[in-house]
């Protein structure tokens, strides 16, 4: 599970111009057509720091959205491995979002990459917040997909709170998180958030966006 998370946590929500998703899970959305999220984070509270770095774009076709992007481990020793990870998206109605993909495809060092993680998940604005349903498919360890967020203006700039659940070892366990991102100009966006194991230690993460498009 934690190549799995890890590449999950690469993730954030694309209507604050940020790549896809919310803390562990995915969402319907998709990085905005020819925009850049570069990512810089650090995991840690569990263990020592963790530093990774990576970035997704998106493309419109039609009616179809496509999403891809690249992170890696970069410190401690050794780095890597490269992960790919690819979304397809749609909008089956208004405020409605549905997309498949999968993460975790090691590109490099696959033995230590684990297994690609396959999902689909929609996603529903009902304005008083976003909810997230969805489901994961990966070797020994199927997960359920849970999420809710909502979005404010603080000194006109957009804050988002979040909380999302998962399945871990195997559905034996949960992985919960709470989380906040802010966006602090045009092309910055800063990221915290918690993550609530049911057995272990809390976990933390610190995150910034730099988003361009091209």
């Amino acid at each position: 599970m934690k190549h799995t998370a890890l590449a999950l946590l690469t993730t954030t929500v694309a209507a604050m111009g940020t790549p896809s998703g919310l803390n562990n899970i995915p969402t319907g959305d998709i990085v905005p057509h020819r925009t850049v999220a570069v990512q810089l984070f650090d995991t840690f509270g569990n263990g020592p720091h963790d530093f990774w770095a990576g970035f997704k774009t998106g493309w419109d076709f039609s009616a179809l959205q496509l999403e891809w992007g690249l992170d890696s481990h970069l410190a401690p020793d050794p780095s890597g491995p490269l992960y790919f990870q690819t979304k397809l998206g749609i909008k089956p109605w208004t405020d409605g979002l549905f997309a498949v993909g999968v993460a975790n495809v090691g590109l490099t060092d696959t033995g230590r990459a684990g297994d690609p993680f396959t999902y689909a998940v929609l996603t529903q604005d009902f304005h008083f917040a976003r909810l997230s349903l969805g489901y994961g498919l990966q070797e020994d360890n199927n997960t359920l997909l849970i999420g809710i967020d909502r979005t404010w203006k603080v000194l006109d700039r957009d804050l988002n709170l979040n909380a999302d659940l998962v399945q871990t070892h195997d559905q034996s366990n949960w992985l919960a998180s709470v989380g906040t991102k802010y966006s602090l100009s045009e092309h910055f966006v800063l990221e915290a958030w918690a993550n609530l194991p049911d057995e272990g230690s809390a976990s933390f993460l610190a995150k910034i966006n730099y988003v361009f498009k091209f």
